[in-house]
């Protein structure tokens, strides 16, 4: 996307298992009513962090310079498309991961079908 600088991510400080076995516990120890109803929370604050940003009057990683209110608004929505995606990652050992697979390319390949329809401007 233009004009979009990413900074440099961090590494992962836990493996692939570990972070597994890590969301298994938190079903486990919280349920799962408990944490579908987390899901919801999370997805919620997510959308309430991008219509922040959106009143911000962007998406670009905050550049030299920028306000502290914008820097701190994206960070914010950074932390809650975190929370987001732990979540989904959760929702995923709850349901079926092959399902949401089957689902997901199928979607993918409906938007790869709407972009080859569209013409670029």
């Amino acid at each position: 996307m233009e004009g979009l600088e990413r900074s440099p991510a961090t590494a992962n400080t836990m493996s692939e298992e570990e972070e597994t076995q890590l969301l298994a516990r938190a079903i486990i120890e919280w349920g799962v009513h408990s944490q579908v109803d987390m899901v919801i929370e999370e997805c919620a604050e997510l959308i309430q962090a991008i219509n922040k940003m959106k009143r911000m009057g962007g998406f670009d990683y905050p550049a030299e310079g920028a306000s502290v209110k914008y820097a701190l608004t994206y960070t914010a929505l950074c932390s809650e498309v975190a929370d987001v995606k732990i979540m989904i990652k959760q929702l995923e050992m709850i349901l079926s991961k092959e399902a949401i697979q089957i689902s997901y390319e199928r979607k993918l390949e409906r938007l790869k079908a709407l972009l080859t329809q569209t013409p670029t401007p």
